[in-house]
């Protein structure tokens, strides 16, 4: 009875240790895994930025070519086969 007793307590002292031991590891094993995805979706996020403002830029850039007024002019000429006063057309025969 005395040997089954001390069995008994000893499996409880085993569980008891490996509850105290498993129990941080699961929390902080967690939090390192929050930390991970969090700081992943940051570098995500930060590279979205900066995609974000490189096409801003290129758009600001175009923007001011089409107040400008020189691609606007640029495209008549182009695809509409406008010409301004005054000039004259020569058209090239395709072979």
């Amino acid at each position: 009875m005395r040997k089954r007793r001390k069995r008994i307590i000893l499996r409880l002292r085993w569980v008891f240790i490996l509850i105290l031991i498993a129990f941080p590891l699961f929390y902080f094993g967690k939090r390192v895994y929050t930390y991970g995805y969090l700081r992943q979706a940051e570098k995500k996020m930060e590279r979205e930025i900066l995609i974000r403002q490189a096409e801003n830029e290129v758009l600001r850039a175009r923007i001011n070519d089409y107040k400008r007024g020189s691609v606007l002019e640029a495209k008549a000429r182009d695809d509409l086969g406008m010409i301004k006063n005054g000039e004259q057309v020569y058209l090239v025969p395709k072979e």
